[in-house]
């Protein structure tokens, strides 16, 4: 049986480690970008598409016919995020975008969320039982697009898969965010400064993270899962791997930044119902190696 997968955002942080994966499941792969891809993975289609033009993706979708979606376009900047207004202009789009999928015949919707969905006051986030009660505007965009596409898909038979993903890091990462952060300071021989870094976050790299939302794509699984590695590390810990991989513990000035007053001391996943689930999936990085991997793609950017 032949299956297609369109994937949105193909071309960014999460989106590109999800293709080759995706490919090794058997699926044709049409990725959808809103510029013209700086590299691209042979075997895969590329097509250009303004996911707010709701013509011209309802026309990308007559013409692939694809059986299944992997949803992880939202708002192309970084900085800002959690206020962005723009979170709201990203609800309509997925919604219009859903609906174009089901028109077009399809039946499978994956769709990327984050730990923004919870409430993070009990710093342990279980699907189902922890509420989505999230303080930023993004986490409730998320969620209102969580809770409409739960009856859409239920009401027009198809199948939803909802990946909660935690704090990612790895190649390719935005320099606004920690990790390329520390690491472009460390090789270019500055100071990284950054907060105590006692916070407890739930890390993995990115290509486990674009691994876990390939596996739950060609699942069967409907609802919500993290998709995190469920261990609590210290931000300083991460910082630390990178620093060591980079060589340059001496640069790194912990406490040189002051931490949001917002932030909790633990944001991390349960991760018994996805264990328990049977997917097919396995993370191949733990710190060590996955900052060292982290550092090596970095130096040979340089």
């Amino acid at each position: 049986m032949r299956k297609t997968i369109l994937v949105t955002g193909a071309t960014g942080f999460i989106g590109r480690n999800t293709l080759v994966p995706l490919m090794e499941r058997g699926f044709e792969v049409v990725a959808l970008t809103s510029r013209p891809p700086l590299d691209t993975v042979p075997g895969v289609q590329y097509i250009q598409c303004d996911l707010s033009d709701r013509e011209a993706t309802r026309a990308i979708m007559a013409q692939t016919s694809p059986s299944h979606l992997l949803h992880l376009a939202w708002r192309a900047v970084v900085s800002g995020l959690w206020t962005a207004p723009e979170n709201m202009d990203w609800l309509q789009i997925s919604l219009d975008l859903a609906r174009a999928f089901v028109e077009a015949g399809g039946k499978r919707m994956t769709v990327c969320g984050s730990c923004g969905d919870y409430d993070w006051s009990s710093g342990l986030c279980t699907e189902d039982v922890t509420p989505l009660a999230p303080d930023t505007f993004y986490g409730q965009a998320k969620v209102a697009l969580y809770h409409a596409l739960c009856g859409f898909s239920r009401i027009n038979n198809v199948e939803l898969a909802w990946g909660r993903v935690f704090f990612v890091y790895g190649p390719g990462e935005h320099e606004s965010r920690l990790g390329a952060s520390v690491v472009k300071a460390l090789l270019s021989g500055q100071d990284a400064l950054c907060s105590h870094g006692m916070q407890l976050r739930d890390y993995m790299h990115v290509g486990d993270v674009g691994a876990g939302l390939a596996a739950l794509s060609a699942s069967s699984l409907t609802g919500a899962y993290n998709i995190a590695s469920g261990q609590a590390v210290r931000v300083k810990d991460v910082i630390e791997g990178l620093a060591a991989a980079a060589g340059r513990p001496d640069l790194v000035k912990l406490g040189a930044r002051q931490a949001p007053a917002f932030e909790p001391p633990l944001i991390t996943a349960d991760m018994t119902k996805t264990r328990k689930s049977g997917l097919d999936w396995t993370p191949r990085f733990n710190i060590e190696t996955g900052t060292r991997d982290t550092v090596d793609w970095f130096r040979n950017q340089s």
